[in-house]
């Protein structure tokens, strides 16, 4: 990578951050297991996109038209994805963090959009502070929003994170085994990737995920799902002996699963709304829609580890 890498090491664990790319941990590896999807260089990274690591994504996933109301004020926001004439992700993933502290173990880094340097077109002021720290325990990431503005605002916060299959050289991406949680799932339209409407409570595979008997690698996927009581994903190698689990915090209530059809990586991305949340034809307040008063807080938190299969 031609970006500065910070490197953190603690309970047999390491893990690379890149500062200038969001703070987005592009690899944890432990016992010669890498969970992460790597880069292997700076083209690599370019090429990949959100295919890597853990990007941050603010405001997560699709809003149509790039705009939204909150409290009769228009947020209008860049048309990147022209396909669906929709605004994705955002571009945190991709903005430099100034690193706060940085020590073996832990790694501060911190945003700011003021006024006179505005995130995109975003109307507030705000901090936003990501720690990443290593343990016996694994990753702990939390990302904090500040609201430095005068006025509510609208916040979100997803993860596009991306796992490697196999994680080892002795693995097999064909026996990789999912275990989710999930409640619900929700329809969305096949061109615009959009919620249209549609929920269900039995689906397709709902059983041989929550018993982790569903094959990431036979499947094409892409789907979003309403979070069940176990916040926690696993992903485990039989073949390695090799479980990786990332547990998520209260304050996200939705899982991206997504592969494209590939078969050597697996998104399982952990989002605090639903996709188009301000603008899907649902309650938004029932659909994890969140503001923050002037100088209010909100954290979210996640673990990533691994293990030997229990």
């Amino acid at each position: 990578m031609e970006n500065k890498i910070i490197e953190l090491k603690s309970g047999g664990y390491t893990a690379w951050i890149l500062p200038e790319r969001g703070g987005s941990c592009i690899r944890l590896s432990r016992f010669g297991a890498e969970a992460l999807r790597t880069p292997s260089g700076a083209d690599d990274y370019k090429a990949g996109r959100f295919l890597w690591g853990t990007p941050i994504l603010f405001f997560p996933n699709r809003i149509s038209g790039g705009c939204f109301e909150f409290e009769g004020r228009e947020y209008r926001f860049p048309i990147n994805e022209g396909a669906t004439g929709c605004f994705l992700h955002g571009t945190l993933h991709e903005t430099p963090f100034e690193t706060e502290t940085q020590s073996r173990e832990e790694a501060v880094l911190r945003y700011r959009a003021t006024e006179e340097n505005p995130y995109l077109t975003f109307p507030h002021a705000f901090t936003l502070t990501v720690q990443c720290r290593l343990s016996a325990a694994g990753l702990y990431q939390r990302a904090e929003f500040v609201n430095d503005s005068g006025q509510n605002m609208p916040v979100a916060l997803a993860f596009h994170t991306t796992f490697r299959l196999p994680f080892t050289k002795s693995g097999k991406a064909e026996k990789v085994r999912l275990r989710l949680d999930t409640e619900l799932e929700y329809g969305r339209n096949e061109k615009t990737f959009l919620p249209d409407g549609r929920v269900w409570q039995i689906y397709p595979d709902k059983q041989e995920m929550a018993d982790g008997r569903y094959f990431p690698s036979e499947h094409t996927v892409s789907r979003l799902f309403r979070m069940g009581k176990r916040q926690e994903m696993q992903l485990t190698d039989p073949a390695a002996g090799v479980t990786v689990r990332y547990t998520a915090g209260s304050t996200y209530r939705y899982w991206m699963v997504y592969n494209g059809g590939h078969n050597d990586f697996l998104c399982v991305e952990p989002q605090s709304w639903l996709s188009n949340c301000p603008n899907a034809p649902f309650d938004r307040n029932q659909q994890g829609f969140d503001y923050l008063a002037p100088g209010e807080i909100r954290v979210y938190e996640t673990n990533m580890s691994i293990g030997p299969i229990e």
